[in-house]
């Protein structure tokens, strides 16, 4: 099965959401004919202003997720962004998939919350794993820090997953997530991996860039390095198999 993907590396400022919606927009007029396209964390607030954050909370069928159905239903795209959800006077740090046609599909809760920035102490923590099948491929969600947990990647994987999704709002502080950690949990499991984060300075943060597609040999598909920009790759499962057969860490992990 093949999926093409894009991922949004977007030079974060302190602008609008609606300015944000925008720039997207113009990637997807530009390049058209992607199944998928992934936004960093906390995409429509940026992250690391708890005021801002706080005053942009929404459900998950608020403002900015209308400006997303839209735009995925204009470009026949299905769109994964991150944004502050507001829900029964709790705020979670979430992301949510909308499908091509404007439905949305999942929405996941980040579970794990690092002190960066005081999650921990701004967001409720999310209390489920979420996996769905997206164009005949099981995929999981997981939002940056969650991904630097093998054993929650791992239990996707013996689940089935062939795809991990991950938005991210990595600092240059820890270049060791995105450079090592992200192209290991691809290769230690045969899977795919998607690294979807800011670039530019904002709040005080340098945000790393360097959003990727990695194949199931821990290999970059594609780069952003420090550019804002629209970076595509076409993924292909059966790389997967060629991959579990000569590398079969996921059987070999269950043998007793």
């Amino acid at each position: 099965m093949k999926v093409k993907i894009g991922v949004f590396q977007y030079k974060i400022t302190n602008e609008l959401p609606s300015k944000k919606i925008i720039k997207l927009e113009k990637y997807l007029a530009k390049y058209r004919n992607l199944d998928l396209v992934i936004c960093p964390e906390l995409f429509s607030s940026g992250y690391g202003n708890q005021k801002k954050i706080k005053s942009l909370k929404e459900p998950k069928n608020g403002n900015f997720s209308k400006s997303i159905i839209s735009i995925s239903k204009k470009y026949s795209t299905a769109i994964l962004y991150g944004y502050p959800e507001s829900y029964k006077k709790k705020i979670y740090n979430s992301v949510q998939l909308i499908s091509n046609k404007g439905k949305s599909l999942i929405n996941h809760r980040k579970k794990y919350l690092p002190p960066t920035s005081n999650e921990n102490k701004m967001f409720n923590k999310g209390k489920k794993d979420s996996l769905i099948r997206f164009k005949g491929i099981k995929t999981a969600i997981v939002i940056c820090y969650e991904l630097e947990f093998p054993e929650l990647i791992r239990k996707a994987a013996l689940k089935g997953a062939k795809l991990i999704i991950s938005p991210t709002a990595q600092s240059s502080l820890w270049p060791a997530a995105s450079r090592y950690i992200a192209r290991s949990r691809a290769f230690e499991n045969g899977v795919f991996v998607v690294y979807a984060n800011y670039t530019g300075k904002l709040n005080k943060i340098n945000f790393l860039g360097e959003s990727k597609i990695i194949g199931p040999d821990g290999l970059d598909l594609c780069n952003a390095k420090k550019k804002e920009g629209l970076i595509i790759a076409e993924i292909d499962t059966k790389k997967i198999e060629f991959v579990r057969k000569k590398l079969p860490y996921l059987k070999d992990s269950q043998t007793k």
